[in-house]
């Protein structure tokens, strides 16, 4: 059917497609700029570039050193994520199938430490991580990045909750033991909030600029996002070679997205029917 148009929707329309102008101004600022020269980029900023070559991106990616540190966001990244869901899920199974006292009091106790921000705790924390020897270690930034278990921790906990435990008594009739029933019977069905978790904490700590700079130290152990921040110069910066290591930094994390968009619709529909 033919959608009739209104003056309302032509008018609501034409604002959505205005804001949607406006949003991908800079996209195509970004983009356009990594084929243009530094001159290029200052006089001309929205102007399509007099020739489309790729040097500028060589440079970047030598400038960069862009395999070595994506292998380090790559690493930091999918050990911390895997801790998150490890954890998450299996403190979240003890919490929902053992109701007591103890499970309900570690409950709030991780409650009132999710909702005490991190930049307040800054100073101590740095602290304990220098004592502990973690600081400038790829051990200690993942260690950092894991209380995000804390997030999913809540997030499992309802879902399991909401979960028949017909086949969990099943596997213990059939002698399989706690971890056994977890892993084989009760995790498989937890992939929608899995997913759903696994794209937000991946984002999250991929385009993390904070712990990263606190934390981390040296340059060969730095990240991608960090790389971004060390292109900047005090008093003078090659936008020319800025703009693609952007672009670079950038283009894992929307490939990604692009990759598993399904999944965070599916998971968040799993959840509220859930809910």
């Amino acid at each position: 059917m033919r959608k009739k148009y209104t003056p309302t929707t032509l008018f609501t329309e034409f604002i959505l497609l205005a804001v949607c102008i406006v949003f991908m101004v800079p996209i195509y600022y970004l983009f356009v700029s990594t084929f243009k020269t530094q001159r290029e980029i200052v006089e001309a900023p929205l102007a399509l570039p007099s020739s489309l070559n790729l040097v500028n991106y060589m440079r970047a990616l030598e400038t960069m050193d862009f395999f070595r540190h994506f292998f380090n966001s790559l690493l930091i990244t999918s050990l911390s994520v895997i801790l998150i869901v490890v954890l998450g899920s299996m403190a979240a199974y003890a919490i929902a199938r053992r109701p007591n006292r103890l499970t309900k009091f570690l409950r709030s106790y991780f409650l009132i430490g999710f909702m005490v921000p991190l930049q307040t705790t800054m100073l101590p924390l740095f602290l304990i991580m220098k004592h502990l020897g973690l600081i400038n270690t790829y051990q200690g930034l993942i260690f950092l990045h894991s209380n995000g278990a804390v997030f999913a921790l809540f997030l499992y906990t309802d879902f399991i909750r909401a979960m028949p435990r017909d086949l969990e008594e099943a596997s213990f009739v059939d002698g399989a033991g706690v971890f056994r029933t977890f892993w084989q019977i009760v995790f498989p069905l937890l992939r929608p909030v899995t997913a759903t978790l696994v794209i937000f904490n991946t984002i999250w700590i991929w385009n993390d600029f904070l712990l990263s700079y606190l934390f981390l130290s040296s340059n060969d152990k730095s990240t991608l996002i960090m790389q971004v921040y060390n292109g900047v110069g005090l008093y003078f910066t090659d936008w020319s070679i800025m703009m693609p290591v952007l672009v670079l930094a950038v283009t894992p994390m929307i490939i990604f997205y692009i990759v598993m968009q399904r999944h965070i619709v599916a998971g968040l529909t799993a959840g509220s029917l859930r809910g």
